[in-house]
């Protein structure tokens, strides 16, 4: 008996039994009966009172269940011969049912075991009866009346249980196998699911049918989706069928409509509002003025948030930026601007699309980065693109950079394009010019010559020493002072050529003192 217990669930002992008895003795009430103290003596046993005609204890497992066995510790003090025995325990009988013991008859129950023990045996007080049924009630009930119990006076139907232990399993289990306090060895029957297989799968399980641990739904009827499908499918799928998990289309969408569950609008620029219902590209093209494969962008002609204005007639290609306009490959010939809306007719080679600015050179009498100005009519075969002096001169009669102005008219023939300071340009005065200039070069000659001369000569003077002979020398002071006066003035007189250059006639006391003595 011991494999039931490994196999399957003590009952008895879930929260929601309730346990109860046809009468109670003093405090002996049924609830000691269930309380997991094993022990057979009296003060551990529920007691029904005394002269009842029937006596019984229920166990109410609160639904159905799937039993096993159930094992009754019936009352014995001990093995004296002094001590009480279970003699009440006699020809009691066990049943389960449906509907309570206070509501049904013997006969509507189901029995699972009559005990046929007959004064003066005795049953076991422990007993452990296989009961493979499915109810919800187990009863205990007696009708002896025990002659133990003559004696004493006491008369009528007693019940002296200890414990009552009810094995079983839920009734949705397969095989109605189980551990205790753990799952359905199975698992749970269609329909059903929990740790004791106690709950009921969804209503909206197609088939009610669920995992058993978690409830969840294998699958949804048509049209429903989620884990215990009470999700409705999208509006927008195709047929109105969705994934049981994650609502997705299963079948696509209905025209107009993409993505996985349909929420996403094809765009309205798609011909005839038709995409493909995974990427949203449009199938049959796009509108007018749009492009794109989801038909989100103006064409290469059009511009604008609508895509309705046109690109310049003066882009390249008439090609242009789909959001400002902005010509793309630039201009053709003779337009600039962002658009190409301006125009540079005065340029030859053209000009940048985004400055205006002419390429190359301008006309012959055109000048400026635009070539917009007009070089001067004065000037001779055009003017420079960039300042506008004029290339080779001006016309007789101008002069200035620019040919800007007039030449005076005392001048009989023309003056220089140049300058403002004008020269008469006659054949005599040519003549006269390089008379004047021979002239300015012979003085020019001449008193650099005289210059070197008389720097020589003084020169030499200042560097020669003058000597004087011993016999001529004078002893007393007074004829020397005579002397050195006489020859200061004879070189004031010898020098007089300082004072006018070629008339050097008389001899210097120099050439005196260098003369040799007679």
């Amino acid at each position: 008996m011991g494999l039931f217990r490994i196999r399957y669930q003590k009952l008895s002992q879930r929260s929601t039994t309730i346990v109860s008895q046809s009468s109670t003795y003093l405090s002996f009430t049924a609830s000691r009966a269930n309380d997991g103290i094993l022990s057979t003596t009296s003060d551990s046993c529920s007691h029904t009172g005394f002269n009842a005609a029937i006596a019984w204890f229920q166990v109410d497992l609160g639904k159905q269940f799937h039993l096993s066995n159930v094992k009754i510790h019936y009352r014995k003090d001990g093995n004296r011969s002094s001590d009480w025995k279970q003699y009440r325990s006699r020809q009691f009988y066990l049943d389960v049912s449906n509907i309570s013991a206070t509501h049904s008859l013997t006969t509507q129950r189901t029995r699972c075991y009559t005990d046929n023990t007959t004064y003066p045996d005795l049953p076991p007080n422990i007993i452990d009866i296989p009961c493979q049924h499915m109810a919800r009630y187990v009863i205990v009930e007696t009708t002896y009346d025990a002659a133990q119990d003559t004696p004493h006076a006491i008369y009528g139907a007693i019940l002296e249980i200890c414990e009552i232990e009810v094995f079983g399993c839920d009734h949705n289990c397969i095989n109605y196998t189980c551990k205790p306090f753990s799952y359905c060895d199975y698992g749970c029957v269609d329909g059903y699911w929990g740790t004791f297989c106690e709950s009921l799968c969804p209503v909206n399980c197609r088939e009610h049918n669920c995992t058993k641990f978690r409830g969840h739904c294998f699958s949804c009827n048509p049209g429903e989706y989620g884990w215990t499908c009470t999700s409705k499918c999208p509006s927008f799928c195709y047929g109105g069928d969705c994934d049981d998990a994650y609502g997705h289309c299963t079948h696509g969408c209905t025209p107009g409509r993409f993505g996985d569950t349909c929420n996403k609008i094809c765009s309205t620029r798609c011909k005839n509002g038709i995409c493909n219902q995974e990427s949203g590209i449009c199938l049959g093209g796009c509108i007018k003025n749009w492009s794109g494969e989801k038909c989100n962008i103006c064409d290469s002609m059009h511009y604008g948030s609508t895509c309705s204005m046109e690109c310049s007639a003066n882009c390249l290609n008439h090609t242009c930026n789909n959001e400002t306009g902005f010509c793309t490959y630039g201009c053709r010939e003779g337009f600039y601007g962002e658009q190409c809306e301006i125009g540079c007719d005065n340029c030859t080679a053209g000009c940048d699309i985004m400055t205006g600015q002419c390429i190359g050179d301008c006309p012959a009498s055109k000048f400026g980065k635009f070539c917009h100005k007009t070089c001067s009519q004065d000037c001779k075969n055009g003017c420079n693109k960039y300042t506008g002096s004029c290339y080779d001169g001006c016309v007789p009669g101008k002069f200035g950079d620019f040919c800007n102005e007039t030449c005076d008219v005392q001048y009989a023939y023309c003056c220089d394009k140049r300058s403002s300071n004008m020269k008469l340009l006659q054949d005599s005065t040519l003549e006269n010019k390089i008379i004047l200039i021979g002239v300015i070069m012979i003085l020019c000659i001449s008193v650099a010559v005289n210059g070197c001369t008389i720097t020589w000569i003084l020169r030499h003077k200042a560097c020669k020493p003058r000597t004087v002979p011993q016999q001529e020398t004078k002893t007393d002071s007074q004829t020397n002072n005579l002397a050195a006066q006489q020859r200061i003035y004879e070189t004031t007189d010898d020098n007089a050529e300082y004072q006018e250059l070629g008339h050097v006639s008389r001899t210097s006391l120099y050439d005196q003192l260098q003369r040799p003595q007679n």
